[in-house]
């Protein structure tokens, strides 16, 4: 989830007996300027990195962690650039190294959790992501923990996190898909279908969401919900192909063994 922090403009007048005292702009900056070198090389690395050259802003984040005054955010910021780039791996060293610094980072915990799901290593993800959700607090954090859980087939557990998460992002088209799909993986209708139904009638539901919908009611056996009035900007190919594997996955024969077959095609 993306995050948008808001300055508001503040003034301050101080009226002093004979003189006025006003803060400049270049005040300003110097006060908003990196304070040490391994902070100007993150704020260097940052810009890279916005232009798309991630090997040369990961090298950067590693300049930046080597140096005397390094925060665990630069270890952080080197994880996110290698996770970018896809390299899991390098990630979440990077992670471990930022949590041997700072054992309790939430971020870096975060990081590690979801690096370690994309190298196989479920179990230690979803440890980590769990003890990272409450610290974070985010409904991002949340939602990784609830697409995790629900690829693990922890279908139950995953539905009360994305209840999480949305408390903290009410009406996030993203996790009440997820949600929605938790829920028709074990076959419950009665959750799934108003999540469903709530998402195909958002004015701003993307495509991806209307596939995921298309799945949520092939998974709950609904073919014809969307075959009567199929989702605008798919084709009838699409759509078919969808339910056509919506199907396959509903008649496997447990939860976890359909949430398994469900992350190979989403995940």
């Amino acid at each position: 989830m993306r995050q948008r922090v808001v300055f508001l403009p503040v003034v301050v007048l101080l009226a002093l007996t004979g003189c006025q005292t006003t803060k400049t702009d270049a005040d300003t900056a110097k006060a908003q300027a990196p304070s040490s070198q391994s902070e100007r090389l993150i704020k260097l690395a940052d810009d890279i990195d916005s232009r798309g050259d991630s090997d040369t802003a990961i090298a950067l984040y590693q300049r930046a962690a080597a140096m005397p005054d390094a925060k665990p955010i630069a270890l952080v910021k080197a994880g996110e650039a290698y996770m970018r780039a896809g390299y899991p791996d390098q990630a979440a060293k990077a992670y471990q190294a930022a949590l041997a610094k700072a054992p309790n980072d939430g971020q870096a915990m975060l990081g590690l959790g979801s690096a370690m799901l994309e190298t196989g290593d479920v179990e230690a993800g979803m440890r980590a992501l769990a003890q990272a959700a409450p610290l974070v607090n985010t409904s991002n954090a949340y939602n990784r923990l609830g697409v995790a859980q629900t690829f693990a087939g922890q279908t139950a557990e995953a539905q009360t996190t994305f209840a999480q998460a949305l408390k903290l992002a009410p009406g996030d088209l993203d996790i009440e898909t997820n949600m929605a799909l938790a829920a028709a993986l074990e076959g419950n209708s009665a959750a799934a279908r108003p999540l469903a139904q709530k998402v195909s009638a958002a004015p701003n539901a993307q495509l991806h969401h209307k596939r995921n919908i298309v799945v949520v009611y092939g998974l709950l056996g609904e073919e014809d919900q969307v075959k009567t009035s199929p989702p605008i900007g798919l084709t009838t190919k699409e759509v078919s192909t969808l339910l056509a594997r919506a199907k396959a996955i509903r008649l496997k024969g447990s939860t976890q063994a359909r949430a398994k077959a469900l992350g190979s095609i989403l995940g």
